[in-house]
This record gives C-alpha cells, sequence and structure tokens, in this order.
C-alpha cells in the first residue's frame, strides 16, 4: 500500500529540510512505499526553494497563502498513494504514529490522532491559556456537530486517498476548522473513522494567536453546519 504524506508549511524555511529527512528516513525504516509532498502555503520566507531544493520529494506551492486547510487541499488533489495522511511541519507527533496508523489502515476509512485518547502520551504539554481554550473547542465541536471524539483538532490525519479526494472537492474551510468539515463530511456519509492516540509534543516556537485564531474558529463551525446539505457524495457538484 502506497502512502502519501501532505506536510503544509508556512514560513518553514530554518526547519523544514531537517524534518524532511527525518519522515524520510522513518519511512525508509520501515520498509514503507511512499511520496513526500511539501506545500508551500505563500510562506513569506524562502520556503519555497528550500523545498524545491531537497531530494525525493514532491514540492508544491502558490504565490497567496490559503491557510493549513487550503495547502493541505491541494496536497491531497496531487496525491497519488493509496491511503494519504497530513501532518504538522514541526513534527509534534511523533512518528511511530505512521506505523500504526498503517497496520489500522486496511480497516478504516478514516484514522485521527488524538491528544487526548486513553493511549496517548504527552510529552511536553501547552500553556494553560491553549489547554482551555482547546478543551473549549472540543466540548462545542461535539456538541454542535453531535460527534464524540476526544480530539478534532491534532495535524495528525489519514485516509484513503479516493476518499480524501471526495472530501476535498466539498471541503469549504481553508482556515484550522477545516479538520471539523472533514469529520462532519465522513459523519454525513457514513465513513468509518477511528480515533487513534499518539506521542504528542507542543511547539513552543508557534506563532499562531490562540484568541485569534479561535474566533475565526467559531465562525467557520457555523458556516461549515450552513454547508451540510452539500457535503453528500452522492450530490452532484
Amino acid at each position: 500500500m502506497k502512502l502519501s504524506i501532505v506536510v503544509p508549511c508556512y514560513n518553514e524555511s530554518k526547519d523544514i529540510a531537517k524534518n524532511a529527512k527525518i519522515i524520510k528516513d522513518k519511512l525508509e525504516e520501515l520498509k514503507q512505499d511512499y511520496e513526500l509532498i511539501l506545500v508551500n502555503d505563500g510562506s513569506k520566507d524562502n520556503t519555497k526553494e528550500v523545498i524545491e531544493s531537497i531530494e525525493g520529494v514532491k514540492a508544491l506551492s502558490y504565490d497567496a497563502n490559503r491557510g493549513k486547510g487550503g495547502a493541505v487541499k491541494y496536497g491531497i488533489e496531487n496525491a497519488t498513494g493509496d491511503y494519504v495522511l497530513f501532518m504538522d511541519a514541526d513534527l509534534s507527533t511523533d512518528l511511530e504514529a505512521i506505523k500504526r496508523t498503517m497496520e489500522l489502515a486496511p480497516s478504516y476509512d478514516m484514522i485521527i490522532g488524538s491528544r487526548h485518547a486513553k493511549d496517548s502520551v504527552i510529552k511536553k504539554k501547552q500553556p494553560a491559556l491553549r489547554v482551555f481554550i482547546g478543551w473549549c473547542c472540543r466540548k462545542l465541536v461535539n456538541m454542535k456537530f453531535h460527534f464524540n471524539y476526544k480530539d478534532t483538532q491534532c495535524g495528525f490525519k489519514a485516509m484513503r486517498t479516493d476518499i480524501a479526494k471526495k472530501i476535498v472537492k466539498k471541503q469549504v474551510v481553508t482556515n484550522f476548522a477545516f479538520d471539523v468539515e472533514y469529520l462532519y463530511i465522513a459523519k454525513l456519509n457514513n465513513l468509518s473513522v477511528y480515533e487513534m492516540g499518539v506521542i504528542w509534543s507542543d511547539d513552543r516556537g508557534s506563532t499562531v494567536s490562540p484568541l485569534k485564531s479561535s474566533i475565526k474558529f467559531f465562525k467557520d463551525l457555523s458556516f461549515i453546519k450552513k454547508h451540510k446539505k452539500t457535503y453528500s457524495f452522492d450530490e452532484a457538484k
């Protein structure tokens, strides 16, 4: 089974070459057939030039920043594997999750990493404000969409590629709430989803404002809900 790994990159010129090597080394260790897709999300630094210089990867770019969800969508559209996985460029999720994902892949349409499952391990916690906001987001998302997930926002998720391509055709959100949109589409189309505990460490270098991103996140949740009728795979678009 070939695995496509999509890594959205925004201003990642400092670490992406090193982290791409870590990913490739892990996949070679696992003897996993793969393609590594690095998507430059309209970075302001020289991320584009850096990813294009890395051997053995598929480097994709566009000029205007689309948001993480937009970068993941573009990567999935260009994926050629049987299963597609997307992860954060900072490698906050331990790469041992790849092995377990591929073991579970034949049994599920979608596998989502979870920082709050019983078997998850948090090596480095987030600051208190981010922990509180995350808790509020989980409660609101589960209530609004009638989910029962412990973590919708972990940046490690995998899907059958044929299904992933159907999902991104329906995708309307390109910011952080796109994870919720994917799970909502999965629910409405009766897809099988497995929530998998991961080993995770907080990225202390994150420049994302928790308050500003949360406001946008909450607005996007209502936007997703309004598009419910458009999410069926049976509906022509």
